[in-house]
């Protein structure tokens, strides 16, 4: 309680100095709210980027294609790498100008210390598209296959020092206890998860791909899908016991309950593509007793029983956060905040797996309800849009006052919050 008041004591301080004072010029109020945008910006905003390109990765991938969505899909590449720059750009100008704070945030407030890995997951979208779109086209080839696949390592490396790092800060402070405990403790491991997925995106589809550049990628790949999925096991019995001990969390911050599902969804799409890349180019290398051709189709067999079960578990975590949230909706207790652009990507890593399973089965079924999946993920995209928008006007977001903002905070409703 008392960080909280002397956050307010420094908002009022700020808000005497900075955009609201009607005695400041207009140049001194455009610093100001510069200043303040950039000081309160957080790794939320990177949810914006994640969506977007893994929507453009689903059109692009979508078993029924029409004349158009590729170019759609193109559109919704281009528009994530302006988005994804600006943010880094932004995210880039707070660590040197206001590095306390960002520390600070870090090491205080738990969703702040867990949506590191959103910079990552949001680069790795722009990675698949990379070899998903500009190694095809007719004026790309192998050099971007190449350029995408130093893009894979380099986020590889970043995605498991942040991992790494959630786990230290996590183990030596005290930012978290079962009672504080929220679903976006799962978001690092459901990156790594969709690292080995784009990972395997890579090897399947991009052009130019030779076994000696494929092996290292597979199983990297695999390890990382491991610890994504198993890393977020714990997490889920942990966050039980916290249902258990504890309740839902509020109202407000239910629609974070639906990150429980990303982990089940990308190790699923994880392990069918990784086992289909297997069986592609394990033949091919040929060496050892593992990296052969009927360990490759093993792999790919087991790769679609393990994709059912992880969605499985995917469906039901889903179905119990859609109840809580509709719940919540019809009583009329939610409020807007970057919170609910977390409805997106997990759902959308249910529809990436959907899709894999359209192809190893040449399901009928699978296409239908990947089709359904992205119209209603489409729908979500956009309005999640027209709110944030609407807010940044009304000054609830980036720049207005923190006692007006739509809460982003530990998931437990209580009172010791440490507000970005």
């Amino acid at each position: 309680m008392q960080d909280g008041r002397e956050g307010q004591r420094n908002l009022e301080d700020g808000q005497r100095n900075g955009h609201q004072d009607g005695n400041h010029s207009k140049s001194e109020g455009h610093r100001s709210r510069v200043s303040v945008i950039i000081e309160d910006f957080t790794f939320l905003w990177f949810t914006l980027s994640m969506n977007t390109g893994i929507l453009s990765i689903i059109m692009h991938e979508l078993p029924y294609q029409f004349n158009g969505l590729g170019i759609l899909s193109t559109i919704m590449f281009v528009f994530n790498i302006v988005l994804f720059a600006a943010m880094f750009t932004v995210l880039m100008l707070r660590c040197i100008l206001y590095p306390r704070a960002i520390v600070k945030a870090c090491s205080t407030n738990l969703t702040e210390l867990v949506m590191m890995g959103a910079v990552p997951i949001a680069w790795f979208t722009i990675v698949a598209q990379v070899g998903l779109t500009a190694s095809t086209a007719t004026w790309g080839g192998h050099a971007w296959f190449l350029v995408a696949y130093v893009m894979w390592w380099v986020g590889t490396f970043v995605m498991c020092i942040v991992a790494i790092t959630v786990i230290v800060v996590i183990a030596k402070t005290d930012i978290v206890n079962v009672e504080s405990l929220n679903p976006s403790m799962v978001i690092p491991f459901v990156g790594t998860a969709t690292d080995a997925v784009v990972g395997a995106i890579l090897i399947n589809y991009s052009h130019g791909v030779t076994a000696r550049l494929a092996i290292p990628v597979i199983i990297v790949s695999y390890i990382l899908a491991g610890i994504g999925f198993f890393a977020a096991g714990i997490i889920y019995a942990a966050y039980f016991i916290r249902l258990i001990n504890h309740g839902l969390p509020p109202p407000p911050q239910t629609p974070g309950l639906v990150l429980l599902v990303g982990p089940c969804g990308q190790s699923a799409a994880a392990a069918q593509l990784l086992g289909t890349a297997a069986s592609t180019y394990f033949g091919q290398y040929a060496k050892g007793t593992f990296l052969q051709a009927s360990a490759g189709s093993t792999l790919r067999v087991v790769g679609v029983l393990l994709g059912l079960m992880f969605v499985g578990l995917g469906l039901l975590f889903a179905a119990f956060s859609i109840y809580i949230i509709v719940e919540a909706a019809v009583k009329r207790q939610h409020q807007y905040s970057l919170m609910w652009w977390s409805t997106i990507f997990p759902m959308a890593t249910v529809n990436t797996a959907f899709i894999a399973f359209a192809t190893d089965m040449d399901s009928p079924t699978f296409r239908v309800l990947s089709t359904i999946f992205l119209i209603c993920l489409l729908i979500d995209y956009f309005l999640n849009w027209a709110f944030t928008l609407r807010d940044v006007f009304l000054g609830k977001l980036l720049n207005g006052k923190r006692s007006q903002r739509p809460a982003n905070n530990n998931g437990n409703g209580d009172e010791r919050e440490k507000e970005h």
